[in-house]
């Protein structure tokens, strides 16, 4: 992620000073689009950072709908981003501007540097996050993929808007290229959010699930005095489980913690990769 941040926001510069110098809707796009895009990217390296450090322990919700709250941010900044290039790519239909053709060379040439470096940052991303474990991950990969095709798409519409210059044909090939990367946008910004969207409302596991921690409980029925609560809840992609059991006060403390521990690893045996936590209590005389 570090290397995602100082790759583009190099790309991000060099895209600035081509949209300036050739007067180009599409690298003034692409500009605009990569600066909110890298501001992001440094709020989920942050977000990383404090996740790898075990920083988010105060989030009583999990790490995972932090992950998805800022994954829905990037789908709608990208979303806001995609209606700007598409209005812009309308009024440059009707009111062409004058271009510096020189500017526009240089803009094909920060332009295939800048599919170069999109596709190996995809490559790295998704090596990183192919196992599909971090919801921060598999948006960025998602974006990466589409940031690597409308990168073939600007540098096919600089090369095209470079060769008839400010021409019909130029001024044609410029606004195509901008109204197709902001349709790539917006439904990757759509797709982002559906995604996120659910997992920042309030979830319950499947009932599939629940039937497990269930049927754990009732083997274990004789081992704890009380069932105090069951608490379950999705968070991103995992499950958060707690368990609260009662406990005789004559009871021995390491007879209770075999206990905890015994229902603690069936139930994560039965639901992998889920949070488990039993917590014993004294048991409610009745």
């Amino acid at each position: 992620m570090t290397t995602v941040v100082l790759t583009d926001g190099c790309m991000v510069a060099s895209l600035v000073a081509a949209a300036i110098w050739s007067n180009s809707l599409i690298a003034l796009a692409e500009s605009m689009r990569g600066t909110l895009i890298v501001l992001l990217e440094i709020v989920l390296l942050l977000v990383m950072r404090r996740i790898h450090r075990g920083r988010t322990q105060s989030y009583d919700y999990g790490a995972g709908k932090l992950e998805q709250f800022v994954n829905f941010s990037v789908g709608l900044v990208m979303g806001l981003a995609g209606l700007w290039v598409a209005a812009s790519a309308a009024y440059r239909w009707w009111h062409p501007a004058d271009q510096a053709g020189l500017g526009l060379a240089f803009a094909v040439v920060v332009g295939l540097v800048n599919l170069v470096q999109n596709g190996l940052i995809f490559w790295g991303l998704w090596r990183a996050g192919r196992d599909g474990r971090s919801v921060i991950m598999i948006g960025q990969i998602r974006a990466r993929i589409a940031k690597v095709i409308s990168s073939c798409l600007v540098l096919t519409a600089l090369a095209v808007n470079a060769i008839f210059g400010d021409g019909p044909v130029g001024t044609a090939a410029d606004v195509a290229g901008s109204a197709f990367v902001s349709l790539v946008m917006l439904q990757l910004a759509v797709s982002m959010c559906r995604s996120a969207l659910p997992s920042l409302l309030d979830r319950t596991l499947a009932e599939s699930q629940q039937e497990l921690i269930n049927r754990s409980l009732i083997q274990h029925f004789d081992a704890y005095d009380d069932l105090v609560a069951v608490r379950s809840r999705l968070s991103g992609n995992v499950p958060i489980v707690e368990i609260v059991l009662g406990f005789r006060p004559d009871r021995q403390m390491g007879e209770i913690q075999r206990v905890v521990d015994g229902v603690a690893a069936e139930i994560r045996e039965l639901i992998p990769d889920s949070a488990i936590t039993v917590v014993p209590v004294a048991a409610v005389s009745r």
